[in-house]
């Protein structure tokens, strides 16, 4: 069975980017470009993993890794930020997901993490 994991980007051409990038290593994708469609996948098909954008309108990837967080304590959520600002990335890491990575991404930290 192929790994499963959810790509959340409000950039709909990093989401395409890493969607194909993690197909051609294996991985079973889905893809949301807003927090309140991440909350709705994760709580229809419950993937294991989520690689999410901090930074989006409405819903932002913080407040729907909280949600996913309180509603789905097992899931792995990776948020990722182009705002490589320390302040910025020690909140996000104090709510406390898997690990917050900074944008540009470095691809094979990245798959290396995923694995």
């Amino acid at each position: 069975m192929r790994p499963r994991i959810l790509v959340v980007d409000d950039d709909r051409e990093m989401v395409r980017t890493l969607v194909d990038i993690l197909r051609l290593h294996g991985w079973d994708t889905a893809e949301a470009y807003t927090g309140e469609e991440a909350l709705a996948h994760q709580a229809e098909h419950k993937y294991p993993c989520v690689l999410m954008d901090i930074k989006m309108p409405g819903i932002d990837g913080i407040s729907a890794f909280k949600a996913m967080k309180e509603a789905f304590p097992e899931t792995r959520v990776i948020l990722m930020t182009a705002h490589g600002l320390p302040d910025v990335i020690a909140h996000a890491a104090r709510e406390g997901p898997y690990r917050v990575v900074a944008k540009p991404l470095d691809l094979a930290a990245l798959l290396a993490l995923l694995d």
